[in-house]
């Protein structure tokens, strides 16, 4: 009985060892067809397993939350995101786009190395204002139990933080 449970436990070992190596792998941080998108460009239905939210009116789809205006232009935004994302483990930039004033990232999590898409949109709404448009969506299964939500809403609570501390540039 003993030995069954030992044999057990060590099989589960091995597969989750060999999960989250495979999720850690390099070819978990490329882009897959279909995973580069606009954000703006999205209509629905989303699956259900991400989460996003958008600037009033910069989406065609109703947003899971409606992001916060800042009281900055969107090129110093983009710096303070950089900021915000120190100290976050996991993460990748899979592509940075400057000029678009846009970024794609792959985030890892801790245990089994799932790996989570972001996309990343800085908004411009005028010289002195922006906003973020932020889509997290897990790359594999049908639900994220609110891992996606917690981000952005964690994410946009810290980015608030630092744009209402930081001097503007």
């Amino acid at each position: 009985m003993l030995a069954g449970i030992a044999i057990a436990v060590l099989i589960v070992a091995a597969l989750g060892l060999g999960l989250r190596l495979y999720m850690g792998r390099a070819a978990e941080d490329k882009l897959r067809p279909g995973e580069d998108v606009a954000i703006a460009d999205l209509r629905g239905p989303l699956p259900q397993n991400g989460f996003f939210a958008c600037p009033a009116g910069y989406c065609g789809v109703e947003p899971g939350m409606v992001s916060p205006v800042f009281a900055i232009d969107a090129d110093r935004l983009r710096q303070l995101w950089t900021e915000m994302l120190r100290g976050e483990n996991g993460i990748v930039t899979v592509r940075a786009e400057p000029e678009r004033r846009r970024l794609v990232l792959v985030q890892h999590s801790a245990g089994l190395r799932f790996p989570d898409v972001i996309t990343v949109e800085f908004v411009a709404l005028d010289p002195d204002r922006s906003s973020v448009a932020l889509y997290s969506r897990a790359r594999y299964g049908k639900l994220d139990f609110g891992v996606n939500r917690r981000r952005v809403e964690t994410w946009l609570a810290r980015l608030q933080q630092l744009a209402s501390a930081a001097p503007p540039r």
